[in-house]
C-alpha cells in the first residue's frame, strides 16, 4: 500500500542498475562509461529541477532495481510490478504506473506531475 500525503504527489522512480554488466574491469569502453556518467548526471539534474519547481507539491523517492537484490525486499506494489516484468525505469505517481522503459524528460515529468496534482486536488475538494 502506498502511503502519501493528501496534498502532495508522491513520485516514485525505480531505475535499473547502471553498473550491471557495464563497468567491470576491461568490459566497458571509455565511451560507455562517459555515456553512463552523462545519463546519471542528466537524471539527477531532472530530479533536482523537479524538487525545486514543485517543492511544496511533490515527494520524490528513487531506488535502483538490481539483480543483486531480492524482489521481495521492494515495497509490495513494486514487487508486483517487477514480477509482471515491468520495464525500468518505472515511474509511479500516487501509486499509479505512469511510465516504464524510459526516463521521462523534464517537460514530460512536469506534465505528469501537473496532471496528478490536479486530480489530487479534485479528489480532496470532492470529499
Amino acid at each position: 500500500m502506498v502511503v502519501m500525503s493528501k496534498d502532495k504527489v508522491k513520485v516514485e522512480i525505480y531505475e535499473g542498475d547502471p553498473f550491471t554488466g557495464c563497468c567491470g574491469p576491461g568490459i566497458a569502453s571509455m565511451a560507455a562509461i562517459e555515456r553512463t556518467r552523462k545519463m546519471l548526471m542528466e537524471r539527477n539534474e531532472t530530479v533536482k529541477a523537479l524538487k525545486e519547481e514543485f517543492k511544496e507539491q511533490i515527494e520524490i523517492e528513487r531506488d535502483v532495481v538490481s539483480a543483486r537484490r531480492r524482489y521481495d525486499t521492494y515495497p509490495p506494489h513494486i514487487y508486483k510490478l517487477l514480477l509482471a516484468r515491468t520495464r525500468v525505469p518505472s515511474i509511479l505517481m500516487n501509486g499509479q504506473l505512469v511510465s516504464e522503459g524510459a526516463f521521462p524528460s523534464l517537460e514530460d515529468f512536469k506534465r505528469l506531475i501537473k496532471e496528478h496534482a490536479k486530480s489530487l486536488h479534485q479528489e480532496v475538494s470532492s470529499q
